[in-house]
Order: structure tokens, then sequence, then C-alpha cells
């Protein structure tokens, strides 16, 4: 079991002090209030961190229904991973009700004008698309999405937990079951999610491809985040049964998630390039004209890097290279998430990265922190009750 200390609970709550010190320093020398701050960077750091802790259920899922073996020995980590989701999920809540009550301006759709024929704010796109982008649907929906995430999230905890000390068949097939169900939910919450959080910013772009271009996101960041958290749990000692096989699975699957995001970055950007669409190339020029072209620049640290760097079986088993790698993908991916969200926020806002963001990684990120490592404190890491885990143990990559 591993032993969270004092001395590193007392290094992560110095970390949420400096960023909740930063973010407040920030407010007090702005000589004059720029509307959405801190609020952008507070909602781009909840919505990145969930966003790892739904990547990881979703994979947790698809080792139950796979009823892969080689991987039972991390499914607590797993777990733990996505142990900050019910928090993400409130907070991500609060803020959008904020929007809804008028308290904050980061969507710009939200606006009662706009949808007023005799206003001169009046717009015609926007207002034809009422029907969807509506208050008391979209927040609805967001309940719906968090509730149901939530729940999966506990219920597979809970039944875990138990056939832990049943070792029952019947409760394997009961876990089987609910991860079915949880990747069917989540596949089409997904969806609208990704259109209802990000994509709705914007409400003049639209992307078919979207939805799936952000949940390869989920699943890259998710991996990523399992990957660290199981090597460092492995250099304590808490992972004996944990080595070079499991790892070189673990960084296939690393491997594999960079590229199907590298597919779908390149199937959206092709299908505007060769189309030419004003509403729809407005995506990459409004963000070529802030940010250069980050939209290449990204390839490096969430393609190039993990494609050559875990190309060879010789790679995915060092923990060094694919730790660092990992950490790579995560600065990435948060890169592209901001790239994502920033420059559509409704209202004054400057989109450079900067004091606020900053505090807001280091608050969310040392949030989430605390409550992963704090979890792995109290939570047993040998699944001893899975009937696959004796093979899990013995696993061994043929081709290493």
């Amino acid at each position: 079991m591993y032993q969270f200390s004092q001395k590193n609970k007392k290094i992560i709550i110095f970390i949420m002090l400096i960023g909740f010190f930063i973010l407040l320093f920030d407010q007090i020398i702005k000589s004059e209030k720029i509307e959405n701050k801190p609020w952008i960077g507070l909602y781009i750091s909840i919505f990145y961190f969930t966003s790892i802790s739904l990547g990881s259920l979703f994979f947790l899922g698809i080792q139950y229904v796979s009823k892969s073996g080689w991987s039972i020995i991390i499914y607590p980590i797993m777990e733990e991973v996505s142990s900050f989701l019910p928090y993400g999920g409130v907070m991500i809540l609060i803020i959008l009700l904020l929007n809804a009550m008028n308290y904050i301006h980061i969507f710009h759709w939200m606006d009662p004008t706009l949808y007023d024929p005799t206003s001169l704010e009046y717009d015609k796109v926007i207002a034809s698309k009422k029907l969807f982008l509506n208050i008391p649907f979209f927040l609805i929906r967001s309940f719906i999405y968090i509730i149901g995430w939530c729940f999966f999230y506990f219920k597979i905890k809970k039944t875990s937990s138990i056939l832990d000390k049943t070792c029952s068949l019947k409760d394997y097939k009961k876990l089987n079951f609910l991860s079915i169900i949880f990747i069917i939910f989540f596949s089409i919450t997904s969806i609208f999610m990704g259109w209802d959080w990000i994509m709705s910013l914007n409400p003049h772009w639209l992307s078919t491809l979207f939805s799936w271009y952000v949940l390869s996101t989920y699943i890259v960041t998710g991996i990523s985040t399992i990957t660290i958290i199981t090597i460092y749990m492995k250099k304590k000692g808490c992972l004996p049964f944990f080595n070079e096989n499991h790892l070189h699975d673990l960084s296939k699957y690393l491997f594999s998630t960079s590229l199907l995001w590298t597919y779908l970055w390149f199937s959206q950007f092709l299908l505007y390039w060769y189309g030419n669409i004003p509403e729809e190339i407005s995506f990459f020029l409004k963000r070529e004209e802030v940010y250069g072209s980050i939209h290449f620049w990204m390839l490096i640290s969430n393609f190039l890097i993990p494609f050559l760097g875990l190309m060879s079986s010789r790679c995915k088993t060092n923990p060094r290279i694919v730790f660092t790698i990992a950490s790579i993908l995560l600065f990435g991916h948060y890169i592209d998430i901001y790239n994502l969200i920033a420059p559509d926020v409704n209202g004054i806002f400057d989109p450079k990265f900067g004091l606020s963001e900053i505090g807001s990684f280091l608050l969310i990120g040392s949030i989430f922190s605390y409550i992963l490592f704090r979890n792995l404190n109290k939570k047993k890491l040998h699944p001893i009750g899975n009937p696959l885990f004796q093979e899990s143990k013995k696993y061994k990559y043929p081709y290493i």
C-alpha cells in the first residue's frame, strides 16, 4: 500500500497555495479589469484535469470489456486517476451556472439580446440554433453528463472493491456489464459534451469531427497519467508485480492513441484546407493570428516525440523514456485544450498565456494530485479478487 506522507501532503498544499496567490496577484496588478479573468484559466484547467479522469475511466472500462489480462495489476491506478471526476464535474457545473446567471460571460450565445430580432445585437445564425443552444437545455445536458459519469465511476469502484473481498465470478461479470453500459453512455455523452463545453464557445463554427478529436485527447491524457503514476508507484515499491512486460503494453497504448489523435487532427485540418469554406477555416485563422503556427508546433509534442520515442520495443520498456514521453504528451495536450478554448471565449479577453493560466494550472493540478494520492493511500493495490489476477502477475510479452 502506498503511504501518502505528511511531507508530500505539505508539498502539494504549498503548490496549491502558490497557485491561489498567483491568481490573486494577477488580479491585483491589473490596471484595469479584464473580462473573464481568471475564470477562463480556471475553466481550461478544470476541463483538462477532468478530461484526464474521464480518459482513465474510459480506458479502465475498455480493459474490463475486453477482459484483458495484462493490465489487471494496474486497475487500482486507473480507478484512482479517475477519482478527480466528481470534483472536476462539480467545478465545471459551478462555472456553467455562473455563466447562466450572468455573473461571468464565457459563453457568447447566452446573451439574450442575440435572439431578439428587434435588438441591434441580433444574430441570425445563433438564433437559428436556439432549439439546442438555450440555457435550460444546456444545463440539463451538462447535469446528465456529470451525474452519469459519476454514477458509473462510483458503481465500478464499489463493485471492484466488493470483488476483491468476494472473488465472485458474478461480481466480475457485473463489472463487465457496467463497463459496457458506461462505454455506450460515455461514447454518446462525450460527443454532446464536446459540442456544449468547447464548440459552443464559437456558435458560428461547426465541425462534425470535433468531438472525436476531443475524445482522443481524453484517452491520450488519461493513459499518459496512468503511465506516470504507475512508474512512480513501481519506483516506490508499491507495485512489485509490475514489470517491463506490462510497461511495454502500456507504452503501446500510449503510442497508438497519440497516432489516433494525430490522425483526427490531420483529418480535420485536411478537410478544412481543401474545402476552404470561410465559416470553417475561421477556426484556424483566428488561432494563427494569435498564436502563430501553434497547430503545427503541437505536432512535435503530441505526435513526433511519442512516434519516434516509442517506436522500438527497447524504448517501450525503458521507464525513464516512457515517463518522459508521457509527461511531454500531458504538456502538449494542455496546449491543445488551451488552444481549443481560449481564442473563442466571449468578451474582452487576452488569449495569450499568462499568470492567470499558470496559477489556475497549479491550483487545480495540486487539487487533482492531492485527491489522487490521498485515495491511493487508502487503496489496496493488488486486485486479488479478479479471476485473471494470477495471469496478470505472470504476464510476459513474447517479443521483448
